[in-house]
């Protein structure tokens, strides 16, 4: 069964277009609607993995001819190249991997763009599709991935006037990088281009959402947190690496050789996930780093804690165990956002999270669901250090954090 803006979509019937809606509001279902013929669907190898789209053609009953691969089995051409009556890309912002600067081709000057991106414009112009449907929640998680997104469905923008209008260059060192702009009215116009390209809509912009809790908790360095990040400096004189390093000691990450392997070391984060884990049965955590879930999964024995990272095989199970389990905690890596459904889950805790902007929508939008709408708390844990803030700040103001932008601004 289709909600109302899904109808309205489908009847549309477009044949080529970008659906741009909202996490949790339908687009496979929508897409799978839509297609018609032989489907070939790019997706990320996880969504590929979990047959995420094979379990959504179940639900719809519809009669479909569908192959699925990962953008990593295009890239590398493990699939039948032939004529596909329908194409589907799947988290599309990923591959739409263009960037401001230039390259040089036969004395040409291109964008730069990433492999797959090249093999896909390639692909599309030798073996044009009847239909081509671009899926993603995030199309603006920057300008340049607008303009990818815009060549992926055939449209042609001039290069340098699109450059211009969405970004600021500035001179580092010998380099020349590009800052996107950030005013409102870059913004607005911004959004009128994605508009262009086809639907686009939040959640909440097609149902009765309930009011979402946001609470930031401001979180107390520890003394040898402290003490660490004054050591740090001397040790790693490269600005960029040292911003890293900072953001992983603000987060119990602790390397050095005052702290032997598996010393217990005091963590006021972990100190408050305890206190969460009393207060909230069943919640979901977010941490970017590999050594901080194992952190958090220590910390929390006694609880039923599941984890899910990039090493986790059983992802499905894990998923499964996480929605049916009473009371339970599932600890997930912030890089791993998209992709599947945690609806029974009515609280998410960000330990620490990516640089990613994207990262953090998609994450949110594993509670929040349209055939699960309910009222969520997100509870961000912010330590009181330089790097965890201002990733914090960056990331609420949909921006993302780069090391070498904060590295100049500091400089």
């Amino acid at each position: 069964m289709l909600y109302d803006h899904q109808k309205l979509i489908v009847t549309e019937d477009k044949k080529k277009c970008g659906l741009f809606l909202g996490t949790g509001s339908g687009k496979t279902i929508t897409a799978l609607s839509m297609a018609q013929g032989e489907i070939l669907v790019i997706a990320p190898k996880t969504v590929r993995d979990d047959m995420v789209w094979q379990k959504n053609l179940e639900k719809t009953k519809l009669e479909r001819n569908l192959t699925v691969i990962s953008k990593e089995d295009f890239r590398l051409g493990k699939f039948e190249r032939k004529t596909y009556n329908t194409i589907i890309i799947d988290e599309a912002d990923q591959v739409a991997g263009v960037t401001p600067s230039i390259r040089w081709v036969k004395k040409q000057p291109l964008p730069k763009a990433s492999k797959v991106f090249d093999k896909l414009i390639e692909y599309l112009y030798n073996y044009p599709p009847q239909r081509l449907y671009l899926l993603t929640a995030t199309p603006v998680r920057s300008p340049m991935c607008v303009y990818g997104l815009a060549r992926l469905l055939g449209v042609s923008w001039n290069f340098y006037e699109f450059r211009d209008t969405f970004y600021i260059a500035r001179k580092m060192g010998y380099r020349e990088i590009f800052i996107p702009k950030s005013d409102t009215a870059s913004k607005e116009r911004l959004g009128k281009a994605v508009q262009s390209l086809g639907y686009t809509g939040k959640l909440d912009d097609y149902f009765d959402v309930p009011d979402q809790v946001y609470v930031t908790r401001h979180i107390e360095l520890t003394k040898e947190q402290k003490q660490r990040l004054k050591e740090i400096a001397v040790e790693y004189p490269d600005p960029l690496v040292l911003i890293g390093k900072k953001h992983q000691i603000e987060n119990g990450v602790l390397t050095g050789n005052e702290f032997s392997e598996g010393e217990d070391v005091k963590d006021n984060k972990i100190e408050a996930i305890k206190d969460l884990a009393l207060e909230f049965p069943k919640m979901v955590i977010f941490a970017k780093y590999t050594m901080q879930v194992e952190k958090i999964q220590k910390a929390l024995k006694g609880y039923k804690v599941l984890t899910l990272q990039g090493s986790t095989k059983n992802r499905q199970e894990v998923i499964q165990t996480a929605n049916e389990s009473k009371e339970c905690i599932i600890i997930i890596q912030s890089q791993i956002s998209a992709g599947y459904e945690l609806p029974n889950i009515p609280t998410m805790v960000f330990a620490s999270m990516s640089y990613s902007v994207v990262d953090r929508i998609q994450a949110e939008g594993r509670i929040l669901r349209a055939n699960a709408l309910k009222k969520n708390l997100y509870i961000d844990l912010v330590s009181k250090g330089e790097i965890d803030r201002a990733v914090h700040k960056s990331i609420l103001n949909k921006v993302d954090f780069s090391e070498k932008i904060y590295a100049k601004k500091r400089s």
